[in-house]
């Protein structure tokens, strides 16, 4: 990028955006990194409550995984067999990961449930509480880095991917009242730990689920951008009305289906650059992909005389 065209911004801190460009990658391999030390820790020091917050940092390896992938494929421009492209490749693959997830969580509340009746036989060692503060260290820190990136750039995606962060802190504090418990006398406590993770787990995946199946049936986008489309569509001077407009989510895209109204007199050519206008500044004011599925003028006054 040459020189003159950077922002005072990066010029001043061209750190953060590097930080910014990297964001995914420090969240996805450090989310390996805690998965693989819990995995091993929570095996090593008998601990159920870290081994049941292994599985929660294995989750979001994974669904990290599967939406580096989905986002290759939803970016597939359209064919014949798909006109409206592949978008919602993604929601198909989170509510695959959402329904999973509540598997592990039945088989985690079943073994706990099963060890605090018949009495718990094992007890977690010091090793366990060390993976647990570790594992809070390391997700507090990436939650920091997403944060401070996600507010300087005014990235929703960012500061999302920073509270999934602070939801692991949560994770791993439950864990740690668990294992803390079991190792100053009352071995049932790891098991109780271990429940408390997986009711957490099961709150993610049920955002999953929802999330993806209001995709599937093709939800409408959140309204404050509804509101902010139909803002930018009225705010240019040859636009008398909003006839209508429907929006859905598609994967990381918005479908917009918008008509307006423009004074009778116009040429087509005339309706032509109205609806060229309006298109690029409702494309400047929304912070993702956008496609715009279909953008219309008509007279004013066509619909209610036709009525």
């Amino acid at each position: 990028m040459n020189n003159n065209t950077k922002n005072p911004d990066q010029m001043l801190f061209p750190e953060c955006y590097w930080c910014a460009e990297n964001v995914g990658r420090i969240a996805l391999w450090g989310n390996i990194g805690l998965f693989l030390m819990k995995l091993l820790c929570g095996i090593a020091g008998n601990s159920k409550a870290l081994l049941a917050d292994a599985v929660h940092s294995g989750a979001d390896v994974l669904t990290a995984a599967v939406v580096m992938i989905c986002l290759n494929i939803s970016k597939s421009p359209p064919d014949d067999e798909h006109p409206f492209g592949h978008g919602n490749t993604e929601y198909i693959a989170s509510m695959f990961i959402g329904i999973s997830l509540f598997a592990v969580v039945t088989l985690i509340i079943y073994s706990s449930v099963i060890d605090i009746v018949n009495g718990v036989s094992q007890h977690p060692d010091t090793i366990a509480l060390a993976g647990l503060l570790i594992s809070i260290a390391g997700n507090e820190l990436m939650f920091r880095h997403s944060y401070c990136c996600g507010i300087r750039f005014k990235s929703p995606a960012m500061i999302a991917n920073a509270w999934e962060n602070r939801a692991d802190v949560y994770s791993s504090i439950a864990a740690l009242i668990g294992v803390v418990g079991a190792l100053i006398g009352v071995p049932v406590m790891d098991s109780v730990g271990a429940i408390l993770v997986a009711i957490l787990i099961s709150r993610t995946a049920f955002e999953m689920i929802r999330d993806s199946w209001n995709g599937i049936l093709d939800h409408a986008i959140d309204e404050d951008i509804e509101a902010k489309v139909r803002q930018e569509a009225m705010a240019d001077p040859d636009v008398k009305d909003i006839v209508y407009l429907r929006t859905r989510a598609m994967g990381p895209y918005f479908s917009i289906d918008l008509k307006l109204a423009v004074l009778p007199e116009l040429t087509l050519y005339s309706g032509y650059e109205i609806s060229k206008r309006v298109k690029q500044a409702i494309a400047d004011i929304i912070d993702m992909d956008t496609t715009l599925g279909f953008l219309d003028v008509t007279p004013a006054g066509y619909y209610e005389v036709n009525k």
